[in-house]
């Protein structure tokens, strides 16, 4: 039978489309105030209650409808379908605040983006209703292509419940069913209607939107509903749909309390999928999706292949997964650890024995102790990153170090200065240091540059794509720089120096709350903030610990009327 196309049943089907930062001149001064009281920031990260006065008190931030971003989609359709999708063919996520999960409230989905989502949904569909023994598992009973099909709404119902993550609404029912049946009709074949019906059950905004808008509570406060609370819990931890004991808490009010959120978050937590909630915070807050952009001179770096780039990605996940749930040890020793998850590939470039290791073979293995290499920042998919096509960046990794370690972000340059460092004449070559040494004496550069390159510096002694080096166009390369004010001698230095500064632990809680929460830090958030953060000491900075005490956090269940 001829597969019907998608002008065939456009009618029988749900489609939807739906549609910088203030800084003081320079940076020689405080960052300006840029957040009102209670509204969305636009870089919060500068604000500071004064000295002797009480932070203000906190206000839920205002309910929102999130797309799911590109890796959610993914993963809630191989966990439903086990098929698995390819994100490069979806509509971009938007990275407001630097996360893809405060942007999924403010994306706008192309006309483009819907045909990519629709597609990807009728891809997963049809490899299960290909295969018969698979598809009868999958819809669990034996179709009639009749008028109110008990066997087809039965189905939608169980199937619809996860898809939308709250049960279906009778009316809502009766219009899928309505599609299997129109479908069945004319296409002669029952299990037809119940494909389009499923198809039009994943390509619905109510799959593809999480709303978390809650519901008067007995106080008159809005909170998360149940349903809303185990998409959110879910989606934070597993990066994914809820599974069905999470639904059934949903439906009894058990997430209606601390206690029962604490123990649903640990089963998750405590399930393969939970290490998520570590590696996805991970992937976004290094922005690790910018990997694969990054292109490298192919003469100076012939082994720069996606499946490289892919090993960078999987590393520099895994480490943090390893770190939270293997070794339950300190965020900090992030920036101290010697371990490494590597293949073949990336084994090779670390300097490491290459035995029992292949391609697709990862393990976890240690860095020699002494060596130049620890911790996330020595990585290859930190250091590949910031970099252009020939040689490393102190400037752009001592920024991301800046933004994303120090929580002190710094201004865009003035759009008169040349950001290209000029090349030195070839018979005078320079290392980078000394390129920059030249660029800082330009005074609308100094005072940028000299918060980002002394940081980036030490990081000299890698390349582009993170291979150690000691020479810099032949050149000896002095490694050293400084830390909020230290001096560190080289990047081991560097490393060790982050892993004992308590500053560095309290800009992770800001962090990952921001990421958490789904929009950026406010004034009001301030007391949450410092609860989360003395919370977060007294756990010996356990990022598992962490995530519990977020999800406990009245701030994550509370919202605010939308204006």
């Amino acid at each position: 039978m001829k597969k019907p196309s998608w002008h065939e049943l456009r009618s029988s089907r749900e489609v939807a489309a739906v549609c910088a930062l203030a800084f003081v001149a320079a940076c020689t001064g405080a960052l300006g105030d840029t957040t009102d009281g209670a509204g969305s920031s636009s870089g919060g990260e500068g604000d500071e209650t004064p000295t002797g006065s009480d932070p203000p008190a906190f206000q839920p931030a205002a309910g929102m409808l999130r797309r799911l971003t590109k890796t959610q989609f993914r993963n809630a359709v191989r966990d439903v379908f086990g098929v698995e999708v390819d994100t490069h063919e979806l509509d971009d996520d938007s990275w407001n605040g630097n996360f893809a999960t405060i942007g999924a409230a403010t994306v706008v989905t192309s006309e483009r983006g819907v045909e990519q989502y629709h597609t990807a949904i009728e891809s997963a569909v049809d490899a299960v209703f290909a295969d018969s023994a698979r598809r009868d598992r999958f819809i669990g009973c034996t179709p009639s292509g009749a008028e109110n099909d008990a066997c087809v709404r039965g189905f939608l119902q169980a199937l619809g419940l996860r898809a939308w993550r709250r049960p279906l609404e009778a009316a809502e029912l009766d219009r899928l069913a309505a599609v299997a049946t129109k479908a069945a009709a004319e296409l002669e074949s029952p299990v037809e209607g119940a494909r389009w019906a499923t198809v039009a059950l994943f390509t619905s905004p109510n799959f593809l939107y999480r709303p978390e808008l809650g519901a008067p509570s007995a106080d008159g406060s809005l909170r998360l509903t149940g349903y809303e609370m185990a998409s959110r819990l879910a989606f934070l931890v597993w990066n994914s749909l809820p599974d069905q004991e999470l639904l059934d808490q949903a439906a009894s009010g058990e997430l209606g309390t601390v206690d029962g959120i604490r123990a649903a978050a640990t089963r998750l937590l405590d399930a393969p999928a939970g290490r998520e909630a570590v590696g996805a915070f991970a992937e976004e807050y290094m922005r690790l999706d910018r990997i694969s952009t990054q292109a490298k001179d192919s003469k100076l770096f012939p082994e720069y292949s996606p499946a490289l780039q892919a090993a960078m990605v999987r590393d520099m996940r895994g480490t943090w997964e390893v770190l939270a749930f293997d070794d339950r040890a300190s965020a900090l020793d992030l920036f101290s650890t010697t371990k490494a998850v590597v293949n073949s590939d990336l084994a090779e470039l670390y300097g490491l024995d290459t035995a029992g290791l292949g391609s697709g073979a990862f393990e976890v293995r240690s860095l020699p102790a002494d060596g130049p290499r620890i911790g996330i920042l020595s990585k290859a998919g930190f250091l590949s990153q910031f970099a252009n096509q020939k040689e490393g960046s102190p400037t752009l990794r001592g920024k991301f170090m800046r933004d994303a370690l120090m929580c002190t972000p710094i201004p865009p340059p003035p759009g008169d200065v040349a950001l290209e460092l000029p090349e030195p004449p070839a018979d005078k070559p320079l290392t980078k240091r000394q390129r920059l040494e030249i660029h800082r004496t330009e005074p609308a550069c100094a005072g940028c540059h000299g918060y980002m390159d002394p940081l980036g510096l030490p990081l000299e002694t890698f390349d582009a794509i993170g291979r150690f080096r000691t020479t810099d166009h032949g050149l000896p390369i002095d490694p050293s720089g400084e830390f909020d004010g230290q001096p560190v001698a080289d990047a081991r230095a560097l490393g060790m120096t982050l892993s004992a500064d308590a500053s560095v632990a309290e800009c992770l809680v800001r962090k990952y709350y921001t990421y958490a929460a789904g929009h950026e830090e406010r004034k009001v958030d301030k007391r949450v903030l410092n609860a989360l953060t003395a919370a977060f000491e007294g756990s010996g900075y356990e990022l598992r610990e962490l995530v519990l005490d977020v999800v406990t956090n009245d701030a994550f269940s509370s919202v605010a009327p939308q204006p």
